[in-house]
């Protein structure tokens, strides 16, 4: 008999219905359909993906405002884009002076220093690869700022959002000034969420080590893998704890997977990933604990879906054709 996982029964569930599915696939869903209990969801989840397109589905981004293709050579290749992991990028190079004042692109020589700004906007990622070899992926709504010496006298970026580092060895320190504190790698993975509206800073490790400073130079905390430090943009106090490092990476691979979460932080992320307004009715829902994979290059009528029949909530929602759709969750 087959093992069946209802994670994956989801997951090709979504395909068949938007014909998405190969031959495999359907006959994998089908084994699921011998089940009464997978032939019942599979019939609610029918049901409700056919209401939802008699009302209007939310968009994604537009094709119209998808990926910008950056050709120009920068000056000393500081900078290389590749591919971006969700589909869909917009991603918007600006050389600026010292000062911040924007002039002039890259490719005009001189030794006046300058600095690039990497955009992601909200509902988008995008994958980057510094001149020293450094991988970073971004996720929707995140700015990485950085020098035109880059890689030579050394290694320092500014973070507005949330990134995963892959950092290339080298004798030169890789600094990520974020809000109030320093990360300081020689060479190492490490993700980072630090969005200037947010209320606090997140480092987690995943492999090598990292040192945290404040921005005096002084240390706040040494990390070791596993490990994750918050710091608190208030007090600017910070804790230490032990974390499971596979839900803070998976992102870069287009899903995140939540275990029991909260939907007030669910809804937070899904904000940024679909570039939507979503409001929870009260305290009661925002408590609501969810568990499930979120796969970032589906329609968010899936995420919807998936919601009306795992939680007792209902979901009203508005497309805005200038602006942010909104969503409305509330108890039923």
């Amino acid at each position: 008999m087959i093992e069946h996982n209802e994670d994956r029964f989801w997951e090709l569930a979504m395909l068949k219905i938007h014909n998405e599915a190969s031959a495999d696939e359907l006959r994998e869903l089908n084994s699921y359909l011998s089940d009464e209990k997978y032939t019942k969801i599979y019939s609610e989840i029918a049901h409700l993906s056919e209401d939802i397109k008699a009302t209007q589905k939310l968009s994604l981004v537009s094709q119209q405002n998808s990926w910008t293709h950056i050709k120009t050579h920068l000056q000393n290749k500081t900078m290389q884009l590749f591919r971006n992991v969700s589909g869909y990028a917009a991603v918007f190079v600006v050389a600026l002076l010292l000062g911040g004042l924007a002039v002039q692109m890259w490719s005009q020589r001189n030794y006046e220093e300058r600095f690039a700004e990497v955009k992601v906007p909200l509902g988008q990622m995008s994958e980057i690869t510094l001149c020293d070899g450094t991988h970073v992926w971004l996720n929707s709504g995140t700015t990485l700022k950085y020098s035109n010496s880059f890689g030579r006298e050394s290694r320092n970026v500014t973070l507005d959002g949330e990134a995963y580092f892959d950092v290339e060895k080298s004798d030169v320190p890789f600094r990520v000034k974020l809000k109030h504190s320093f990360v300081e790698v020689l060479g190492t993975q490490f993700n980072v969420i630090s969005y200037k509206n947010d209320s606090n800073s997140e480092i987690t490790l995943v492999e090598g080590s990292v040192n945290v400073n404040n921005l005096n130079g002084n240390n706040i905390a040494h990390l070791e893998p596993s490990q994750q430090l918050t710091i608190d943009d208030e007090s600017l106090k910070a804790k230490l704890k032990t974390v499971e490092t596979g839900f803070y990476v998976s992102w870069t691979e287009g899903k995140i997977v939540f275990r029991d979460a909260k939907l007030s932080e669910i809804c937070e992320r899904l904000e940024r990933w679909y570039n939507v307004d979503i409001t929870l009715g009260d305290n009661e829902v925002e408590e609501l604990n969810f568990s499930g994979t979120i796969l970032k290059n589906k329609p968010f009528s899936q995420i919807v879906t998936a919601f009306e029949l795992l939680l007792p909530v209902n979901i009203d929602y508005q497309h805005v054709p200038a602006g942010k759709d909104k969503v409305t969750i509330s108890k039923k």
